[in-house]
């Protein structure tokens, strides 16, 4: 029996797909208890614990699956190949590894600068991705498949869209303190709660928009 391994690369493509939305989805939901003033602080912060582990899925699938989009590319005459691949898969990999020590090493010094030095990188792979997708679109290469490019750029909004999101929650903590501290410190802290609440939905919806938007390009390759 023969398998394409265009085929089997396709798959995992879909199915990080899958398990990023969904994990989202997850995230999402951890993140309406966080805010229920019904709960007891503690039994909150141990819904955090279990966003905090959930949030690692959809981190993980989107480094993969920009390298997996680019070895899929190689089938529409994409220029990144070779070494050029390896690289993109060695720098993926790589990234992918200070994703999981920052999330291992949380609260520490070495937690702290991996953190910042994993936000100034998604700046520039996010001004790498949209610039180069916008030459591509403006100038017809080197990809000449005009949907393609696209997604390179909505893959960018997307990386910017999660430093967003990394914004946001690095509110938590500071007004979990508040309430912790109680009195009209609990008070204030408990309407920040609901604000930060607010804002993580918007960021959510944002990027649940453009992954649907660039797999229903990727899939339909309308222009």
């Amino acid at each position: 029996m023969y398998i394409d391994i265009q085929n089997v690369l396709a798959f995992c493509h879909v199915l990080l797909f899958g398990y990023w939305l969904g994990a989202d989805l997850g995230v999402y939901y951890c993140d309406s208890q966080l805010v229920r003033e019904d709960l007891d602080l503690d039994e909150r912060l141990r819904v955090r614990v279990i966003r905090l582990k959930l949030d690692m899925v959809p981190r993980t699938c989107l480094i993969l699956i920009l390298a997996f989009g680019a070895t899929l590319a190689l089938q529409y005459s994409s220029p990144i190949s070779g070494w050029w691949l390896a690289l993109m898969w060695f720098l993926s990999l790589a990234w992918l590894y200070v994703v999981w020590q920052i999330h291992f090493r949380a609260g520490t010094s070495l937690g702290e600068r991996l953190a910042r030095l994993d936000i100034w990188w998604r700046y520039a792979v996010t001004a790498a991705l949209i610039l180069f997708g916008l030459y591509c679109l403006v100038n017809g290469k080197p990809l000449s498949d005009n949907w393609l490019s696209f997604k390179l750029v909505l893959f960018g909004c997307i990386i910017l869209n999660g430093v967003w999101i990394r914004k946001i929650a690095a509110r938590w903590q500071p007004i979990f303190d508040m309430v912790r501290v109680g009195g009209d410190q609990r008070v204030k802290g408990e309407a920040l709660m609901k604000v930060n609440r607010a804002s993580a939905g918007m960021a959510n919806m944002t990027i649940w928009t453009l992954v649907i938007i660039m797999a229903f390009i990727g899939e339909t390759k309308l222009f």
